[in-house]
């Protein structure tokens, strides 16, 4: 755990953060409503809808936690010159650097919702393109951003084509020149990508396809840490394990294992969203990676207890951190 001093000291810091977030841009459509009967149609339930929410995910609900912590997430994506890219540039309309194109459509997903529980999701997707026209343009995007105008880079990979290896080159070759960290939070179809970075953030699903076994405890845990970790070049690696907490390690020094902090687990949508997003802010305001990740930690426990993906705040952070140590 960390103290409430040292968390403050760091969450301080955060609000002079620059953190770009690049990866699959999607927006999430909630339908919430309510179920009391069965069609007569078929035996499938009957939902009453109440209320209809559009949220920023995948990379972007990275970003939009970036920004709820008090930092700048600039947003950097592909989505489709259509409705629903509109609305994801709607959301978040400050510091996005989205690349619409006709030839993609925006990735979509809807979720209909009763009583807090999910019934059933509907995805829109198709992988997405990047033609030479969207690559000239990310280039010039990242060429343009200068020292002092980023802080560390987060690579959001959902595995639905936003990312290559020229991409991902790219990405790192800003964050080498520029002398900041680049983490990823990694899905399992890319992991060819990842080599020679600062940071990987698997959840237990994603680290046990790495290391191709199932991990059972914190011995087994420490162990694919480190795996994981050589695999990908990286100064470390960080493994959330759901109930069993975030097992992490970095060169050089032992594996260390924290508790999950959770109460009441509704939905664990964008939960590892928030955990990076808080990991990186940590670590470039001062923090150390013991510190970050249980300030990771902390903020993972409180989106897991609401629907759907969300985000902290700083004050949310410390009053959980308060409540933890008592």
């Amino acid at each position: 755990m960390i103290s409430l001093k040292r968390a403050k000291e760091i969450c301080a810091q955060f609000k002079d953060k620059r953190i770009l977030v690049y990866g699959d841009v999607i927006l999430d459509r909630y339908i919430f409503g309510s179920v009391d009967r069965i069609s007569p149609e078929a035996p499938v339930p009957v939902l009453k809808v109440e209320k209809e929410e559009l949220r920023s995910g995948g990379a972007g609900n990275v970003a939009m936690n970036v920004d709820k912590l008090g930092a700048v997430g600039m947003l950097m994506g592909i989505i489709g010159d259509d409705f629903y890219g509109s609305e994801l540039e709607r959301l978040k309309p400050k510091d996005e650097y989205l690349i619409k194109s006709d030839r993609n459509g925006t990735l979509v997903k809807t979720r209909v919702i009763s009583q807090r529980q999910q019934i059933v999701r509907i995805d829109r997707e198709e992988p997405i393109e990047i033609t030479p026209l969207i690559r000239d343009r990310l280039n010039r995007a990242l060429a343009a951003m200068n020292q002092g105008d980023l802080h560390g880079i987060i690579v959001s990979d959902y595995a639905k084509g936003s990312l290559d290896q020229a991409v991902m080159d790219l990405l790192k070759e800003k964050a080498e020149t520029l002398a900041l960290p680049i983490i990823v939070d990694p899905k399992p179809p890319n992991y060819h990508l990842y080599k020679n970075i600062t940071g990987i953030t698997p959840n237990l699903k994603e680290a046990e396809a790495v290391v191709n076994k199932r991990i059972k405890d914190d011995t087994e845990a420490a162990a694919a840490v480190k795996q994981i970790r050589n695999k990908f070049n990286a100064d470390f690696a960080m493994v959330t394990r759901g109930a069993g907490g975030i097992s992490a390690g970095e060169r050089g020094r032992q594996v260390f294992h924290l508790p999950a902090f959770n109460h009441e687990v509704y939905d664990v949508t964008g939960a590892g969203d928030t955990v990076v997003s808080a990991l990186i802010l940590a670590l470039v305001s001062g923090g150390d990676l013991r510190e970050a990740a249980a300030l990771s930690n902390v903020a993972a426990s409180i989106v897991v207890e609401r629907i759907g993906a969300s985000q902290v705040t700083v004050e949310e952070l410390l009053d959980r951190v308060k409540f933890l140590l008592r």
